[in-house]
């Protein structure tokens, strides 16, 4: 009965991870310098889990016996590092305004069977294109259309959150 409950409780917290990691992905793709978020949060946390897998290693001896567990642990630990790294970041930063020029804000349209006849079309979210120091940035968001009257060249101002390890978050929802 022990065990199964411990499963059971076990399968619950996969699933809130999972919950919190979809949660994420909002931030993660307004992220500037994701790739580099990423990267970091998965080395860190694969060289953090073999050295936490070497310490404790004589309780995977023999390997071959242990060698899921090993593989499990591992495995996940570097899966879920770019949630815990991406929440890191954002939990603890300070949030600020920085400028950007405008190049452009257009509506997007998604659904899952297509458009029904008789339809009436309303954006599902909108796509902020911004130009950063000579880069072009492509930001997500859904409520609403914040640069209706901006025209390409203005400078706009974005709320951002700088996060704890250097890495900006557009925070338009």
């Amino acid at each position: 009965m022990h065990q199964r409950l411990l499963a059971a409780i076990l399968v619950i917290l996969f699933g809130g991870l999972v919950f919190l990691y979809v949660q994420e992905f909002r931030y993660l793709s307004n992220t500037i310098g994701v790739q580099w978020l990423v990267a970091g949060s998965m080395l860190t946390v694969a060289v953090l889990t073999f050295a936490g897998l070497w310490l404790w290693r004589d309780r995977f001896i023999p390997l071959d016996r242990h060698l899921p567990e090993v593989l499990l642990i591992g495995v996940f630990s570097v899966l879920f590092a770019p949630l815990w790294g991406s929440l890191i970041n954002r939990s603890m930063g300070k949030e600020t305004h920085r400028s950007f020029i405008f190049e452009s804000e257009t509506a997007y349209y998604a659904s899952g069977y297509g458009i029904l006849k008789g339809e009436k079309l309303k954006p599902t979210g909108w796509k902020l294109r911004v130009n950063d120091k000579s880069v072009s940035r492509l930001f997500t968001y859904k409520s609403q259309s914040y640069y209706p009257l901006s025209k390409p060249g203005d400078v706009i101002l974005l709320p951002i959150n700088k996060g704890l390890f250097g890495f900006e978050v557009i925070l338009l929802k």
